[in-house]
């Protein structure tokens, strides 16, 4: 009954739509450039990233090493450590104590990241991370990355403009319209649920605005659920417990798709916190995020922001700088290369017939 047209789907991914500074900064190198890492919590896209960052400064010679980064490791400390471990480089310096994750400090103990004597560069994971180092780094510069969407949290104003001279950040900024559209016109949705957490960082790296304004071009209906999210280890099975019942309130109230976005879902969870109400009444789920979201246990995703690809253009970019570009003139914006994969045993769970045709332009399937 319910099928995937793959022309519009190629079609919608691949047509995109339509403070003033306050500080100067020096532009003058040191001898290596020391660069640090900070995250906003733990998520799979950052280890990815990360990984993808040093690839790339072994594919562009600016480490030397015959080490190969493990693409399924998540733990971003042991990536970190891993990678301090196994280069060569007379160019730039990864500071191994220079690694901190948000979520595990307390917010007193945030002051320690910034300003501080032993980096010159912060590669910065996520959006609540790259707000805190606008708003406190005043010594060093900083690149954000992972972060949905940049310009709408205010970390830069635009593609080429930045509040602050020392900052950067990775720009996409049709990348969810073109997902929400292509999701869409597979589907026709009538009735989209998300659950978030109700925040003004939350409500950025979800997407909810790009919803609510297609919502009314498209003709759908965003049903919106908020819960907090987890706090710290101890507090998921809580945190699990709010989503599914939101969830269930979705489904009762006749969602006929769920986006799955950024949040602190664990992926090996997310099969079994989507069983019960949302496989049962054949719900389509979309995952906003990447592709792991779909191999644990979301029908499709429409990949437009690959961690190793975002990875290699971060490492370009600090090659830019270290070979004479000005940090704040260094190129912020990179579309990434969209990509589907589909969850084969999600789509016979919920009762949905694929043509072959459309399964031979997957990239990815994921099966038992």
């Amino acid at each position: 009954m319910k099928k995937l047209f793959c022309v519009i789907l190629i079609l919608a991914l691949v047509i995109p739509f339509g403070t003033d500074k306050s500080t100067t900064f020096s532009e003058s190198k040191p001898e290596k450039l020391r660069i640090g890492y900070v995250e906003s919590e733990v998520f799979d896209n950052f280890s990815r990233q990360l990984s993808g960052i040093f690839a790339g400064f072994q594919k562009l010679g600016l480490v030397e090493s015959d080490y190969k980064v493990d693409l399924k490791e998540a733990d971003t400390s042991k990536i970190w450590s891993d990678i301090c471990n196994n280069y060569y480089s007379d160019k730039i310096e990864l500071v191994q104590g220079m690694y901190f994750n948000m979520k595990n400090m307390p917010e007193s103990d945030y002051a320690a990241m910034v300003n501080r004597d032993d980096v010159d560069l912060i590669v910065v994971m996520g959006t609540v991370a790259g707000k805190y180092f606008l708003e406190h780094e005043k010594k060093n510069k900083f690149m954000v990355l992972a972060c949905a969407d940049p310009i709408s949290a205010g970390i830069v104003k635009n593609e080429t403009e930045r509040f602050r001279d020392n900052s950067f950040a990775h720009i996409d900024r049709t990348r969810y319209e073109r997902q929400i559209i292509a999701s869409h016109q597979i589907f026709n949705f009538k009735k989209i649920g998300v659950v978030y957490q109700d925040t003004p960082e939350a409500f950025s790296y979800s997407a909810i605005d790009k919803l609510r304004k297609l919502s009314s071009s498209l003709g759908f209906d965003v049903i919106e659920k908020h819960v907090v999210e987890a706090q710290n280890d101890n507090d998921y099975e809580r945190y699990y417990k709010d989503l599914k019942q939101s969830y269930k309130e979705l489904a009762n109230e006749g969602i006929d798709s769920l986006y799955i976005t950024t949040a602190t879902i664990e992926n090996e969870r997310l099969k079994d916190l989507l069983k019960s109400d949302i496989y049962a009444h054949n719900i389509f789920t979309i995952a906003q995020t990447s592709e792991q979201q779909v191999e644990y246990g979301a029908l499709i995703g429409f990949v437009i922001n690959d961690g190793m690809e975002q990875g290699y253009f971060a490492a370009s970019q600090i090659k830019s700088y270290l070979e004479g570009t000005p940090f704040d003139q260094l190129e912020q914006v990179n579309d990434d290369t969209p990509k589907i994969s589909l969850n084969y045993d999600v789509a016979k769970l919920i009762n949905l017939k694929i043509p072959l045709s459309t399964l031979l332009i997957i990239d990815s399937i994921y099966v038992s």
